[in-house]
């Protein structure tokens, strides 16, 4: 039998840290022509800034280059636990894992911001559409009192699945903001149940976002929170519909002069509903689980035009997903005359 081990995991998992939302889809210890019994679907919090979501102050096409480097090194089960081979391949001895991973996505969006519209009470739509392009290299290696080998050294490249968002509103107040709105990842990356080279997850996924801002100090300071709630479709040529996630993002932004900023932010990603479909092969009662936390610092070298973040971020307290560091530069460039 022919088993695809970690690699396409990690592949995706760090296809997922690009969307926006953003976010570790696994597809890991895949028996060929099965589908994989890692779904973690296509949400990272983390990635987005604290303030990426409050109500814009001009309109225009925005354009954002995410630049994302990923390190991991130790995978989960269903309990938490470090991951051990005899769990996904019986025939192996009981043994843990060594994961060592890094990859780069490069993400560029391209957003569009309204007037005020005032029949919605001076509401701004908003909308973007971001492609991105991945490459990844893995090294899993399997530990035992007798023997330790290597399982897979790979690496691939190639462009993911293309995130959309067509519909996003944002109220602005005295102390308060509110943003919602609707996008989802189109499955355009390519994705066979039956190939170990992989680079989309081969489902659809519908996200629905809500961001609330809350302002001290004439907006210096910025406390946010942001519910998620993401559901899919069956994934292509299977049998399968992944469960429901619901995220839970908050952070806070400090303005220490009219262009340095610091923030920090932290979330949580949990699937809520059981893997559906007569190709589900594994238990449903085991959720994977994802809390991540992050320090970044920003700067606008031209005010109101161009601004650059660079952020650290760690997941922890993980099910069924990777332990994993990211540095991410974010670069944002504002044309509102377009």
């Amino acid at each position: 039998m022919n088993i695809l081990i970690l690699f396409d995991f990690f592949k995706l998992s760090a296809l997922k840290y690009l969307h926006l939302i953003l976010f570790v889809i696994a597809n890991c210890f895949n028996l060929l022509g099965q589908v994989s019994p890692y779904q973690s679907g296509a949400y990272l919090p983390g990635i987005s800034g604290v303030r990426d979501l409050t109500y814009p102050e001009f309109e225009g096409l925005t354009l954002i280059d995410y630049n994302l480097g990923l390190w991991a090194n130790k995978l989960t089960d269903h309990n938490g636990d470090p991951l051990k081979i005899n769990q996904v391949i019986p025939s192996f001895e009981d043994s843990e894992i060594s994961v060592k991973g890094a990859g780069y996505i490069n993400s560029l969006m391209i957003s569009y911001t309204s007037k005020p519209i005032k029949f919605l009470g001076n509401a701004r739509y908003m909308a973007w559409i971001n492609p991105s392009f991945l490459t990844v290299n893995v090294r899993v290696k399997n530990f035992s009192e007798e023997d330790s080998k290597v399982i897979v050294k790979a690496g691939d490249s190639g462009f993911g699945d293309l995130n959309i968002a067509p519909l996003y509103l944002s109220w602005q107040g005295k102390r308060l903001d509110f943003t919602a709105g609707y996008l989802f990842s189109a499955p355009t990356g390519r994705y066979d149940s039956n190939m170990d080279d992989n680079i989309g997850i081969g489902y659809w996924s519908h996200i629905f976002q809500a961001a609330a801002y809350y302002y001290l100090a004439e907006k210096s300071t910025a406390f946010m929170i942001s519910p998620v709630y993401e559901i899919h479709s069956k994934i292509s040529d299977t049998n399968v519909k992944p469960g429901a996630r619901f995220a839970l993002e908050y952070g806070i932004s400090q303005y220490f002069t009219e262009r340095l900023e610091v923030t920090l932010q932290g979330g949580h990603v949990w699937q809520i509903s059981e893997d559906k479909g007569e190709d589900v092969y594994w238990n449903r009662s085991y959720k994977d689980q994802l809390s991540t936390i992050g320090i970044g610092i920003g700067f606008w070298a031209v005010p109101n035009r161009f601004y650059g973040n660079l952020k650290w971020s760690k997941t922890y307290a993980t099910k069924q997903n990777f332990i994993a560091n990211a540095f991410e530069l974010q670069l944002i460039f504002t044309a509102p005359f377009i």
